[in-house]
């Protein structure tokens, strides 16, 4: 009987402990609603940010849970008319984003500056991408060893076929459109004269608004703005002397100097504490993030993240369902993909715009595939860098017959049926496959341009000349009529609630279907991860090595398990741009 009360009240002892223990847990990392205080809105800015985040908790802590970029742009625009916010401060590190969202987020940033509030910039060091970003900034400052590189754009595709060749591989690819150059990946050493002329036009026209971008907020002629990028490298001292920068100073200095005695807030807190206010139209948005795949969406690890046309369609119907919604956004990023995927999510958006109001907003890439699933929305809005179009397909294979003999691999076969080896990899096409293929790439390219014909309304002849393969950025695709108007995201949301019918002044509410997480996997994810909501991803290529990286960044890896014989509505080129 001793032993029995002595067990009893060991066990009750450890029960109080646990649940001590654990309600402490809740306190800690739950802590309730998040506080705003007031004061600067402090941004800082390390890393891109993405459309969409990772679902479950281990995959989150390797993310990093970053602000999602819907979450950045309507933080800033709400807290512009926020009257507990004063200032904002950036606080740049870097920003390994597309010309795109650096349009974007600086656009975002002068509306903030535009309230009459100001918009100071601290950039740690930095290349084009973040110099470019704090420009919009009332006020760009550095620290004394600081400083400004790579003051230029330009495009650097890879090219594998050097690779293949060693390893005893070739490519083996058929297109339609003369600029839908995406097999010269795997088949040349270096671009064809179609890749060089899209490639030159797309860094002509970023480069040019880049130009524009320095003096207007500089105030200098464009010779002077050139003569600062052909210059390339500046310290702190001299970009502060040629008038690149306004001060020099640390970022405590700053801070202490525009917004002494200000209560701060991080922008990661503002964001989680933001409500929407009564009375706001709901907007839905729904994104198609990174390759367009068969089944559901996902993260491939070194690949990337692929969209599924399953969770895009289940994302739709949820936004048709919910009675919180007045219209959608359908958010794309994304380079294109399978061309059965990419059809069926068109169809899943078509099905959507029959019931509510769907608008597109473009970000840094919607093209091919990307442009497919949604150039039939009711308004289509780009950034003026956004790569989109590519109207074309391509198929192929990679014949890996001379790789199998190397490693000493041989193979027998048993056919029946005359093309039953189309898309085998120990030979390339004959003659009679490649005219198939290509009769069977060929309906599809067509039906493409018809489409684009009729949801652009624009007559076929027209449509046929601007598809081709050809890329576009958005500048040029609004000129040519590919797209309706220029603008992003938050543009879009307020373009959707004016075909819901409601006025201009009702106020947005962003709505995302992310997956929640439950308690213990938030627990899990902040214990691991750390108090703050903007830690960076952990990029696993990136620490095998820069080229990997590039690689994963440029979309090859991607591409790789899509190269089984199906028609690819995929953008020519992946770009790097610095």
């Amino acid at each position: 009987m001793k032993r029995f009360w002595f067990v009893f009240v060991l066990l009750s002892v450890l029960i109080i402990v646990v649940l001590a223990f654990s309600s402490a847990l809740l306190r800690r990392f739950e802590g309730g609603p998040v506080s705003v205080a007031g004061g600067v809105l402090h941004w800082r800015v390390d890393h891109a940010y993405p459309e969409t985040r990772e679902s479950g908790p281990l995959a989150q802590v390797m993310q990093g849970r970053p602000l999602l970029a819907r979450e950045v742009l309507s933080s800033l625009d709400r807290a512009a008319a926020d009257p507990r916010i004063e200032g904002l401060m950036l606080e740049i590190y870097s920003l390994p984003a597309d010309w795109g969202q650096i349009e974007e987020l600086s656009a975002a940033v002068k509306r903030f500056a535009a309230s009459g509030k100001p918009a100071v910039a601290w950039l740690a060091a930095g290349g084009s991408r973040e110099y470019s970003l704090a420009l919009a900034a009332d006020t760009v400052a550095l620290p004394p060893e600081g400083y400004l590189q790579a003051l230029g754009v330009s495009a650097n595709p890879y090219y594998l076929k050097g690779s293949l060749d060693k390893l005893g591989m070739a490519g083996d690819f058929v297109h339609s459109g003369r600029y839908k150059t995406a097999p010269e990946t795997w088949t040349r050493e270096e671009p064809s004269e179609a890749s060089r002329e899209v490639l030159g036009a797309l860094v002509d026209d970023i480069y040019a608004r880049f130009v524009e971008r320095i003096v207007g907020a500089r105030g200098v002629e464009a010779a002077q703005a050139e003569a600062w990028i052909d210059r390339g490298l500046f310290s702190a001292a001299d970009a502060a002397a040629a008038g690149l920068v306004d001060t020099v100073l640390f970022d405590d200095e700053v801070r202490d100097l525009f917004f002494a005695g200000d209560d701060d807030t991080d922008l990661a807190d503002y964001a989680a504490a933001l409500r929407a206010p009564r009375g706001a139209a709901g907007i839905a948005v729904v994104a198609v993030e990174g390759t367009i795949v068969e089944g559901r969406s996902h993260q491939g690890g070194w690949q990337g993240t692929y969209a599924g046309n399953l969770s895009i369609a289940e994302d739709l119907e949820r936004a048709v369902e919910d009675d919180r919604v007045d219209a959608i956004v359908l958010r794309v990023d994304s380079p294109g993909g399978s061309a059965l995927a990419s059809d069926l999510i068109g169809r899943a958006v078509a099905n959507a715009r029959a019931r509510k109001p769907l608008v597109v907003s473009m970000a840094g890439m919607a093209a091919s595939g990307g442009y497919y699933v949604g150039c039939a929305a009711d308004s289509v809005f780009a950034l003026p860098s956004t790569l989109t179009g590519s109207v074309g397909v391509y198929a192929g294979k990679i014949d890996r017959q001379g790789f199998y003999r190397k490693i000493g691999v041989s193979h027998a076969h048993v056919r029946r049926g005359e093309n039953v080896d189309l898309f085998g990899d120990t030979a390339p096409f004959s003659p009679g496959q490649r005219r198939l293929l290509q009769d069977h790439l060929d309906a599809f390219y067509d039906r493409f341009v018809g489409r684009v014909s009729a949801a652009r309304g624009l007559p076929a002849d027209s449509a046929a000349v601007l598809a081709e393969g050809r890329v576009w950025t958005g500048a040029q695709a609004v000129g040519n009529g590919l797209v309706d108007a220029p603008g992003g995201l938050m543009r879009a949301a307020a373009a959707a609630r004016d075909l819901a019918g409601l006025p201009a002044d009702v106020p947005l509410r962003l709505i995302g279907y992310e997956p929640e997480l439950s308690l213990l996997e938030r627990l899990l994810v902040r214990a691991l991860r750390g108090a703050s909501a903007e830690t960076p991803a952990v990029e696993l290529p990136a620490l095998l090595g820069e080229g990997l990286a590039a690689l994963r960044r440029a979309g090859w890896l991607a591409a790789v398990p899509l190269l089984d014989g199906r028609p690819l509505v995929l953008m020519p080129f992946r770009l790097e741009f610095s």
